[in-house]
């Protein structure tokens, strides 16, 4: 699994929504404060506000708001509605793709690596992240790291 482009700036766009509260943020402004292309930023705020976890506020006060609290919103989440489930192997979300998929050893290994990535990205969310929480391994993993 790799983060995509779109995704990353999704993620600082998102931040800076956080971070700016209950004021609305312009596009622009959030664009240029987390280095992301203005274009780039409009079509990702199409896709964010799509999903209802950011509202537009139109007018000349007007920019983007967090529709949900930043408690609520996981990475898994986010990373969902930019780039669609997470997969580590083809294999694990078409079945058509191989046809060994049911005599294949390495199979199950995807499809848990999938459940792992998937559950520890669904247990951090963006209000931990914006106020400095400490992000740590569950502790049934933290000895793969040691």
């Amino acid at each position: 699994m790799e983060i995509s482009r779109r995704t990353d700036y999704a993620i600082r766009l998102i931040s800076a929504l956080a971070l700016n509260g209950d004021s609305p943020l312009s596009v622009r402004e959030a664009a240029e404060k987390n280095d992301v292309p203005y274009a780039f930023a409009r079509s990702i705020q199409h896709d964010l506000v799509q999903s209802g976890i950011v509202k537009a506020v139109r007018g000349s006060q007007g920019g983007m708001l967090l529709a949900i609290d930043p408690s609520d919103l996981t990475l898994c989440r986010l990373i969902e509605i930019m780039q669609g489930p997470i997969n580590v192997a083809t294999c694990t979300s078409d079945p058509d793709w191989c046809k060994r998929q049911k005599g294949c050893p390495f199979h199950p290994v995807w499809l848990n690596l999938e459940v792992m990535i998937r559950n520890y990205l669904c247990s951090i969310n963006i209000k931990q992240l914006m106020v400095g929480e400490e992000i740590r391994l569950p502790s049934k993993l933290s000895f793969f790291c040691q």
